[in-house]
This record gives C-alpha cells, sequence and structure tokens, in this order.
C-alpha cells in the first residue's frame, strides 16, 4: 500500500516539472512574439515568416499597408488577417476587446480556438469553402473572457467562459501567390437580445399559463399551481384561482366543461397525454376566449389521483378566423345550393369542388356525390372545345360571359343557356379555380318568341281594327239595301231576285269578312252564355262527316256528360273548331284521319308556361290531330299571323288560323301546336272552364215596327244616312238627318219637343259623336241615343259620354229596330235614370271578360276594398303599360278577392291598360 502511494507520488512530481518546463517555454515565445509585434506596429519589420505544416510562409510588411492598418483599427468590428489554416496574421483592437484578449495573445493564435466548441465544425467548413470573388457570412459564437461566478452559499467560485454571440464575413485574397483569409467579426450581442425579447413577448402572448392539478376518477379537480400568466389570460389572479377551486369550472362554457371532463378521464385511463382540446372561456371582464389545452398526465404513486400539467393557449383571435371562414364557406355553400341559376365551382385542375343542385338536374347528372372531386371533363365529355378554351383563360385570371349558347344534354336535346366564368382567388392572391354561374334560358327564348309574335299580332289587330271600320261604312248601306229592295218593290222576276241575292250574299261574305277581321283583332264581343262543349261538338263533327272526301276517317274522342261547362259565343267556338277541322282537310288531299278529342284539365302554376297567355286553372282541352303533311318548323311560328297562308293563290285568305286565334284568346283561352313535316299536326285548344247551368236558347222574334216616333239619324256617310231612313220609313217611323255634330244639335233644337230618339255614329268630322251628345243632354238630359260605330273601342267612349247604348257597325235592319223598339218601351224608358251604376261600369262588368274562370262583376265598387294607395299605384302602372308593377299589385289582393284578382290578371295578361285605369281612376 505505502509502495503505490510513493510511485503515484513520483508520478506526480514529474508531471509538475514538466509543466513548470512548459510554462517556461510558453514565455519565451510569448517573449519573441511580443518583440515581434511591437516591430510590425513601428515598422521596424518588413516580412514574417511562419512555420506550417506546409512548410515557412513569409508574409511581408511594406510600409504601404500602413494605411490599410489605420482604417482598420478605426473600424467598428473586429478585424483578422488569417493564413489558410485560420492562424492569425494580423488582428485590430476592437477583436481584442470583443474576446477579452491582449493583442499580444491573439497575433499567431488559431483563430478556431476562440470559436464555440458547437460552431467549429461550421467555421473550418467555411475556411475551406472561402472564395477569392465572393464574401461569405456565418452566424456563430466565439468565446471570451472567463468571468467568476458563485456556485453556492459557501460562496464558491467558479470561472465560466462567455460565449459572445457575431456574425462573421470571410473573404479569401492572395499576397505574394500566399492564401490569405480577410475575416471581419461583427457583435450581433444587441440584436439578439432584441430578438430575444421580442420572441419572449410573443411567448406570453401565445402562451399564457401553465397549472398543475390533481384529476381524480369521479371528475373532481384539485389544483396545486397557476402560473403568473393565468392574470391575462382569465382576468383572474393565481391566489384567486387557488383561494377558490371552482372558480375555473364556473367561467367555462358549459357544454365546453362537459367535453373537457370526458376527455380527461378517457386520456387519464389510456394512460395518454390529451393535445389541443379547445374550450370557450370567460374572461373577468365577461368577453368570451377561446382556449387550447395540451395535457401531460402522470399516474400517482399512491394510485389515488393523476397528476396533470397543463399549457393553456390563446387562441382566440385564430379561433375567430376560423370561426370566420367556416361561415364564409357556410354562406357559399348556400349560395351555391339555392342560387336561381346553376352554379358550379372547380379547382385549377377543373375538379368539382362546390355544385348547386340546379346544376344536377339542368345537366342531368346522378348526384352531387357522385361529382364531386372529379374532372368537370369526365362528367361532361361533351363540352365543346371552345367553352375549355374559355375556362383556360379564366383560369389564367379573365372573366368571360355569353348572353346565348347552346348546349346538347345526355339525351340529346339542345339547350340555350346564358353562362358566365370567372376566377376565384386564393389568399396569396394566386388564382384557385373558377366559378361557372349558367342560367337555362330555353324557355325564356321561347316565351320571349310568343311575346314578339303576341307584339307584331297587336300591331296587326291595330291595323286590322281600321280597316274593319271603312269596311263597316261600306257594308252598312249594302246591306240595309239588300233588305228594302224586296219591300220597295214587292213584284221583282227572278233574275232581279237573283241578282239581289247575290248582292245580299257577297255582302254578307264581306260582313264575315270583317267579323273574322275583328274577331282576330279582338275588338268585337259575341252573345256569351254558358255552354257544355261536348254537345256542340258532337253536332259539329257530323258536318265534315257529310261533307269531307270519304278518304278522310273522322274520329270522335269526346265523353259526354262530363266536361265542364264554359262560357263562350256558340257562333265564335263553332268557327274556330271548323276552321281546324277545314284546315286539317286540306293537309290531307290523299286522305288520313282526322281525330277531335277532348278532356278537363288542371293546370298547375308549374305547367303554366307552357304559353304566353297561359295561366293556372280548370281547362276543357279539345285537341284536333290528322295525319296531313304537316307544318315546316321554319313556318310554325308564323301561321296565326293574318294574310299568311300556304295554300295556292284564290285558295285561301289567310285569316282562318288568325280568327281561331283571335276568338280562342277573347275567350281568355289560349292555343299550342305540334307539327311533325310529312306526318301529322295537332291543335290543342284550351277553353276556361266555369260553374254554372247550360243557357236555353231562345226563339227569334218577329221584326218590331215602330208607331210613327221622329227619329234624328246623324252620319257622316251619306249612304249610311239614306239607307237608315228608309228602313225606318218602312217599319213605321218617321225620320230627320243631319251629316255631322253641328247639324245634329241644329235639328234638334228645332224639333226638341218630337224626336223620341237619335241614332248617331260616334265618329263625325267638324264635330265628334262624343261631344255631340253632351251637347244634346244640356238641351235634354233624358235624350235617348243609339250609339254607333265600326270600332267596338268607341262603345267605352259612347256609354262613358251617356249614351242609352251602342251598336257596332255593320248592324242589319232587324238589330236597329230591336234597339229602338227597347229604348223606346214605356217599360224601359226610366231605366237609364234608376240604373244605380254608370253605363261605364255597365260595360266594364261585362265586357273586359268574357270567360273568366268564375263570375265576378269587375266595376270600380267591386274593387272599393283596396287602399287609395294601392288605387293610384295601379293606374299609373296602367298608365304606363308597366305589366311587371301590375301583376305584382294584385298579388296584394286578399285572397277573399280571388275572382277579382282573376279578373285583373286578365285584364294585365291581354293588355287592356285603358280599362284598368278606369277602374281605378
Amino acid at each position: 500500500m505505502m509502495k503505490n502511494s510513493q510511485d503515484h507520488l513520483e508520478i506526480l512530481r514529474q508531471e509538475v516539472e514538466n509543466l513548470r518546463q512548459q510554462l517556461v517555454d510558453t514565455k519565451e515565445r510569448l517573449s519573441v512574439t511580443e518583440e515581434t509585434l511591437q516591430a510590425i506596429r513601428s515598422g521596424e519589420v518588413d516580412a514574417v515568416v511562419v512555420s506550417t505544416s506546409q512548410g515557412a510562409q513569409v508574409f511581408t510588411l511594406h510600409g504601404a499597408d500602413y494605411v490599410y492598418q489605420c482604417l482598420v483599427e478605426q473600424m467598428g468590428e473586429g478585424a483578422a488577417t488569417a493564413s489558410s489554416e485560420g492562424l492569425i496574421l494580423y488582428c485590430n483592437k476592437q477583436l481584442s476587446e470583443l474576446l477579452g484578449c491582449p493583442l499580444k495573445n491573439l497575433i499567431g493564435a488559431q483563430l478556431e480556438n476562440f470559436v464555440a466548441p458547437q460552431d467549429r465544425h461550421a467555421f473550418s467548413l467555411l475556411l475551406k469553402q472561402g472564395h477569392e470573388k465572393e464574401t461569405r457570412t456565418l452566424e456563430l459564437s466565439l468565446i471570451g473572457a472567463a468571468e467568476t461566478k458563485y456556485k453556492d452559499i459557501d460562496r464558491r467560485k467558479i470561472d465560466r467562459n462567455i460565449e459572445i454571440p457575431v456574425k462573421l464575413s470571410l473573404r479569401q485574397f492572395k499576397l505574394d501567390e500566399i492564401v490569405v483569409n480577410s475575416i471581419v467579426i461583427t457583435d450581433v450581442t444587441e440584436a439578439k437580445v432584441k430578438e430575444a425579447k421580442k420572441l419572449n413577448q410573443i411567448l406570453k402572448r401565445a402562451i399564457a399559463t401553465i397549472t398543475n392539478y390533481r384529476f381524480y376518477p369521479d371528475h373532481t379537480r384539485e389544483f396545486e399551481y397557476w402560473s403568473d400568466g393565468c392574470e391575462i389570460l382569465f382576468g383572474y389572479t393565481a391566489a384567486e384561482l387557488m383561494a377558490d377551486q371552482n372558480l375555473w369550472a364556473s367561467r367555462v362554457e358549459p357544454k365546453d366543461l362537459e367535453m373537457i371532463l370526458a376527455q380527461t378521464l378517457t386520456a387519464c385511463q389510456q394512460n395518454q397525454s390529451s393535445d389541443n382540446i379547445e374550450y370557450r372561456f370567460y374572461h373577468k371582464n365577461g368577453d368570451q376566449r377561446w382556449l387550447s389545452s395540451s395535457k401531460f398526465i402522470q399516474w400517482d404513486e399512491t394510485n389515488h389521483y393523476w397528476n396533470i400539467n397543463t399549457v393553456l393557449t390563446d387562441i382566440t383571435n385564430r379561433k375567430q378566423a376560423e370561426i370566420a371562414l367556416l361561415e364564409e364557406k357556410e354562406k357559399l355553400s348556400l349560395f351555391i345550393q339555392y342560387a336561381p341559376v346553376s352554379v358550379a365551382m372547380f379547382d385549377r385542375q377543373m375538379r368539382y369542388i362546390a355544385v348547386s343542385q340546379y346544376w344536377i338536374d339542368m345537366y342531368q347528372l346522378d348526384s352531387k356525390e357522385a361529382v364531386m372531386g372529379r374532372s368537370h371533363y369526365e362528367i361532361l365529355s361533351n363540352i365543346p372545345e371552345s367553352w375549355r378554351q374559355v375556362y383556360q383563360e379564366c383560369l389564367a385570371g379573365a372573366t368571360r360571359k355569353c348572353e346565348q349558347d347552346s348546349f346538347i344534354l345526355p339525351d340529346g336535346s339542345e339547350q340555350l343557356l346564358k353562362w358566365e366564368v370567372l376566377p376565384w382567388f386564393q389568399i396569396q392572391g394566386e388564382v384557385g379555380g373558377i366559378l361557372i354561374f349558367v342560367e337555362d334560358i330555353t324557355e325564356t327564348k321561347r316565351l320571349e318568341q310568343q311575346f314578339y309574335h303576341a307584339q307584331r299580332l297587336e300591331g296587326l289587330g291595330t291595323l286590322a281594327s281600321g280597316i274593319a271600320h271603312d269596311f263597316n261604312n261600306i257594308l252598312t248601306p249594302i246591306l240595309g239595301v239588300t233588305q228594302l229592295l224586296p219591300l220597295k218593290i214587292p213584284n221583282l222576276d227572278a233574275s232581279v231576285t237573283n241578282l239581289l241575292t247575290i248582292l245580299s250574299n257577297s255582302a254578307r261574305r264581306g260582313s264575315d269578312l270583317v267579323k273574322q277581321i275583328l274577331l282576330f283583332s279582338r275588338n268585337t264581343e259575341g252573345e256569351y252564355a254558358i255552354l257544355q262543349l261536348d254537345a256542340l261538338l258532337l253536332e259539329l263533327i257530323e258536318i265534315p262527316r257529310q261533307t269531307f272526301p270519304k278518304s278522310i276517317a273522322i274520329i270522335a274522342e269526346i265523353p259526354t256528360q262530363t266536361l265542364w261547362n264554359i262560357s263562350a259565343d256558340a257562333t265564335q267556338i263553332h268557327q274556330v273548331f271548323m276552321n281546324l277541322m277545314i284546315n286539317a282537310r286540306d293537309a290531307m288531299p290523299d286522305g288520313g284521319a282526322l281525330t277531335i278529342g277532348a278532356e278537363n284539365l288542371q293546370l298547375e302554376e308549374d305547367n303554366a308556361l307552357m304559353s304566353l297567355a297561359s295561366k293556372a286553372g280548370e281547362y276543357v282541352v279539345v285537341t284536333v290531330t290528322d295525319t296531313g303533311l304537316g307544318i315546316p318548323p321554319e313556318l310554325l311560328d308564323r301561321i296565326f299571323d293574318p294574310f299568311f297562308t300556304t295554300k295556292e293563290i284564290g285558295k285561301g285568305t289567310g285569316l282562318g288560323l288568325s280568327t281561331v286565334m283571335g276568338i280562342v284568346k277573347h275567350h281568355g283561352g289560349f292555343i299550342t301546336v305540334k307539327s311533325v313535316a310529312g306526318k301529322s299536326t295537332e291543335f290543342k285548344v284550351f277553353l276556361p272552364a266555369i260553374a254554372g247551368a247550360v243557357s236555353q236558347s231562345t226563339l227569334e222574334a218577329s221584326i218590331p215596327r215602330g208607331n210613327g216616333e221622329l227619329i234624328l239619324i246623324v252620319d257622316d256617310e251619306s249612304a249610311i244616312r239614306e239607307v237608315t231612313k228608309a228602313a225606318l220609313e218602312s217599319y213605321n217611323y218617321r225620320t230627320i238627318v243631319a251629316s255631322d255634330g253641328i247639324g245634329a244639335i241644329a235639328v234638334y233644337g228645332k224639333h226638341q219637343q218630337e224626336v223620341s230618339a237619335v241614332v248617331m255614329d260616334i265618329m263625325m268630322p267638324n264635330l265628334d259623336g262624343v261631344t255631340t251628345i253632351h251637347t244634346l243632354q244640356s238641351l235634354n238630359p233624358l235624350v235617348k241615343v243609339i250609339a254607333t260605330s265600326g270600332l267596338i273601342e268607341n262603345r267605352k267612349l259612347s256609354l262613358d259620354a251617356n249614351a242609352t247604348t251602342f251598336l257596332l257597325k255593320p248592324f242589319s235592319i232587324r238589330q236597329l229596330l230591336q234597339t229602338l223598339m227597347e229604348i223606346l218601351s214605356p217599360n224601359q224608358s226610366d231605366q237609364s235614370g234608376q240604373s244605380e251604376q254608370s253605363q261605364s261600369e255597365r260595360l266594364l262588368s261585362i265586357a273586359i271578360n268574357p270567360s273568366p274562370p268564375t263570375q265576378v262583376e269587375l266595376s270600380k265598387k267591386a274593387i272599393a276594398m283596396m287602399s287609395p294607395a294601392w288605387l293610384q299605384q295601379m293606374h299609373d302602372a296602367a298608365y304606363y303599360c308597366d305589366a311587371e308593377i301590375m301583376l305584382d299589385l294584385i298579388t296584394q289582393i286578399p285572397p277573399s278577392q280571388e275572382a277579382i284578382a282573376n279578373a285583373l290578371r286578365g285584364l294585365v295578361l291581354d293588355f287592356k291598360t285603358d280599362l284598368i285605369m278606369e277602374l281605378t281612376k
């Protein structure tokens, strides 16, 4: 044992001796180095020879380098010149002060020795990668002078090296073919301190508090520690939270507290840490905040509870941003889902991100789920190349739109589309994909065509009305003469009688033609009654069965006693179906089948768009089908135009179908037509059904005669004056005549006591009929006036002027005599004074809609239940012909007055704005 101790001491003595010798050698080297450095600084040395592993290297120190040395010494950063192996050849005092090391100890030392151990490898690589044309930079730590610390309460001293964060910039250059490194070292301690403070502030805001508590299997908790950050997070100090163990739980959203307890218990039982449990907490000031909780769980040694450390982070801003983003996504989803047009959202690869149900339905796709995530080009493989080009342009940031385009659906049908494509952008500003809005305008375009067609018919109707007026003035005396001649010349021979018959028939044909024109323009009325259509159709079919060629089979599919009733003029309805059957006959020159069917139909709102004039309601539908030549598609829009015909010259007037259209519209119905060229044509006539008992026909009464009453005849057409005068005198009336209103007033003034009635044309030169009526009434308020005109519009003007009644030209002698008898009869003489309704209101109640869905008397009194503001708005809308506003106002009429609403709606659709203005005035 003693021997081992002596050996150990001997070894220690030898080591001490070696250390002493090394110290002596080191002092000698330092002395030499100091002398060399002093010589270099004083300029006494021109070169330094350094021995390295690669041999001796000579570094010249020419006097010209003195300026450089002065600049380096004045730098704010540390500077050094080092060999390629990192040996310090020169450094300034700033580097010496930075490292806390004298210059004499730095010159000739390895710079790597002053680099922190963890950064030495990176520094070595920097030396090896140095380049003459490039400055390389590296952030690392240098080891400064040691500072004294005290380890414990015994005040035992320890020395600890200081690490100084710096930025080191290095660039190589050559001196006499020897590579050296120019190094600049910048102290970044202050910048690092500022960065650390900023990071600390961020951490303080992000990680608000740390807590430790015990968690028991029965869900109870016992907090053991709260960090000071809790006051920032909760508004409560750590002391307040520790003093009240239930304070934290009382401020957590109740639903979230249940979730926290359940997830914590599950994590404890599975011995797993629980990350990012997010919940809502109410701050002391009442604000709601979102917190994120990360738990670190450890089962206690007693096996009675779990120790849980929790880091709580305030994520309110992030959660609010997430909620806002989620709300925006939800809004976008709702917009796409319920948009009134088809909408689809795509990414840059044209994959579906979102799609509306309208899109699925329009393109006849299976479901939303079937397309989500799939390529648009895969779903619709027949997308036109032009559309693909548009998509690419929009993915590049452009916006494109088209008012009308066509697309072939999977079932082969063609669709007219209005579309717009625009890009959507990501947060970074890049295009994330495109949005496509598509509207199916197929039905809209069809209705537009119908509307333009209706406008064209309205214009032609106005023209036809004017023509009819002149025809009526021509035909009225002709018809009168054909009826008067047999009375004036009783013993006519057969040839004269035959000529009169020809004249009468020609006049009647002209009268029928005028009636067709008036029916087309919807400017005439008929005698409306409640009809049962099956009996009329069965009776009508007998005519073609007896007169049509035997090669045409007549097929009737008409149910009896089950069809609903309609309100109509029997003669006009007879003309409608007779014209359709004649057209069908002409379309089958080589024979075929003519089928007439009828049925009841309840037309719903969804199906009411089959025609511009269609409305929801009950209809009797009559179908006329032939197997003839059909109608070419390009002519379908023109078949109802007046004077348009495909027949040869002399075989058709072109008024057949236009008359049909006028009559049906005048009855409140509409027509649809389908045709396949070379195969068949089908006309469907929709007539509104109505409740009520079928009207009974009456026998024609005999022609009434006068009792010598004096009648004043006023007309600017001399032929009409003469014929009317002759006709009345032939039936025991006395007459006096006038050619205009001025003459009528003068004649009436002379014979006022004798004149029983006035027959007056409402349209005359010099003084019109309305003004004349007012003047006559000022002379005699009880004057009886029969107003006449070739235009039905003048009926309203006449009755508004308090004319006793109105006759439409051309009228027959029977009609004139019957009217005179009615107004001159003692039982009717006081009718005009006793009526509670004005003539205008009586006209409105019977003339505005001959066939309403239900019986309704539409008058000013009937719509008086609406407010004055509503009546004024309706009047203004009618004045400006704004159908959209009028229809919207009609929807405000109470449901209990549905019949009035329907009648007004019919006026709007028939463009009878003048009547609406009168009703709301």
